[in-house]
C-alpha cells in the first residue's frame, strides 16, 4: 500500500469505529425508511420502480444523516466480488467490509435488512454492523456491511456444520439447507463457514429466508 492508501484506510477505520457504536440505530432507521417507500406490486415492472424508489430514499437518507461515503476506494483492500458483495479488508480495523447491493433482496430493499437482524441473531460472533452508504465500482448504491475478520484453521465440514445448525434448533433440508419453521437457512456451506483458531464456528456469509 502506498502512503496515501493507507492514510485513506486509517481515516475511515476511524470513521467505522465511531459509526458502529450506532449501526443498530441505523439499521433501524435504514429498514423504517425502506418499508416506508414499500408498496404492494402486481408486476416485475412495477416491483423493479418501486425497489428504485426504495434505494433512492436510502441514498437521501444516508446523506442526510451524514453515513454517505462518496469514495468506496478508501474502505479498504480490494478482496473479491460475489454474487451480492464487493468485499474489502481494512488493516487498521482488522475486518471486512462488503459493500452489498441489494442484488438478492428481490424486489424489495427491505429484506437485506430483515437478514441482517436474523443473521446477527443467529449468529451474533460474527454480527454484521451497518456502516453507512455509498456506490460501488458499478456506480450501484451499496449498504457498507462490516464483519470481524476471523482467523480460521479451516473451513467447517459440512458434518460440523449440521451438529451446529441443530444446536441452534434447525432440521436438515438438504446437503446446505435448514430450517427452523421461523427462518431457512441456506448456502451454509464450507466455504462459507470457518473454523476459528478458537475452536468456534463462524457463518459469514449465508443466505437467510424468513418463512
Amino acid at each position: 500500500m502506498t502512503d496515501y492508501e493507507q492514510d485513506l484506510y486509517k481515516q475511515f477505520s476511524q470513521e467505522a469505529n465511531r459509526r458502529r457504536l450506532d449501526s443498530s440505530r441505523m439499521l433501524e432507521e435504514a429498514s423504517t425508511v425502506a418499508q416506508r417507500h414499500k408498496t404492494t406490486t402486481i408486476t416485475l415492472e412495477q416491483a423493479t420502480s418501486y425497489k428504485r424508489i426504495q434505494l433512492n430514499a436510502l441514498e437521501q437518507f444516508a446523506k442526510e444523516q451524514f453515513c454517505w461515503f462518496e469514495n468506496y476506494n478508501e474502505i479498504g483492500v480490494y478482496l473479491e466480488r460475489g454474487g451480492e458483495n464487493e468485499v474489502y479488508y481494512n488493516p487498521f480495523s482488522n475486518s471486512v467490509f462488503k459493500l452489498n447491493d441489494f442484488a438478492f433482496a428481490g424486489d424489495d430493499a427491505k429484506r437485506l435488512f430483515d437478514r441482517i437482524n436474523v443473521h446477527n441473531h443467529l449468529f451474533a460472533n460474527v454480527a454484521y454492523s451497518l456502516i453507512g452508504f455509498t456506490r460501488n465500482s458499478k456506480g450501484l448504491l451499496c449498504a457498507i456491511l462490516e464483519q470481524a475478520h476471523i482467523q480460521a484453521l479451516r473451513e467447517a465440514t459440512e458434518d460440523e456444520i449440521v451438529e451446529y445448525m441443530k444446536l441452534l434448533g434447525f432440521t436438515s433440508i438438504s446437503t446446505d439447507e435448514f430450517s427452523n419453521e421461523i427462518y431457512e437457512v441456506f448456502d451454509a456451506v464450507p466455504n462459507n463457514v470457518l473454523m476459528g483458531v478458537d475452536g468456534n464456528l463462524y457463518f459469514f456469509d449465508t443466505q437467510i429466508k424468513i418463512l
